[in-house]
């Protein structure tokens, strides 16, 4: 019988500025890896990883660096300029009337769109991305409320 290789999984929870936090990790992870397999380069995560994947802030982590396979200081410098720019992530959440008000999705879209550009400038790269987030965001939706 051959033996298979285990799947190496990738995983970011929805970790809001927290998000920075694992990237900056996952930079000491990767340059361990270099060292390891004796690179003279820091490989991207999609090179070294099977899969990839996150929740909220953790998913537009996953797709900047499975999807559009950015490297972990271009995932960082992305994600500071979505982060600046959305109080969601900046967790700037105020209190009204005994109801927590958080940004719209619009605004965090928009920053998402400003951010990644530079790696996904064809319209039919960004369409993929958002469709590919909306769906994800509908199955789980849909998940949570079927066991639920």
């Amino acid at each position: 019988m051959a033996s298979q290789e285990p799947l190496k999984i990738l995983s970011f929870d929805g970790c809001g500025p927290g998000g920075l936090a694992n990237l900056i990790l996952l930079a000491k992870i990767m340059e361990r890896i270099r060292v390891a397999k004796g690179l003279d380069y820091t490989p991207r995560p999609c090179e070294c990883f099977d899969l990839i994947g996150g929740t909220s802030t953790g998913g537009i982590i996953a797709i900047m660096l499975g999807r559009l396979g950015m490297s972990v200081e271009e995932c960082i410098e992305a994600y500071c300029l979505v982060a600046a720019e959305t109080p969601v992530i900046q967790r700037k959440l105020m209190e009204h009337n005994g109801a927590w008000q958080v940004s719209s999705g619009r605004a965090l879209e928009k920053a998402i769109r400003r951010a990644i550009g530079e790696w996904c400038p064809e319209t039919e790269c960004m369409l993929q991305i958002f469709c590919t987030m909306k769906a994800c965001s509908f199955a789980i939706n849909h998940a949570q409320r079927r066991w639920s």
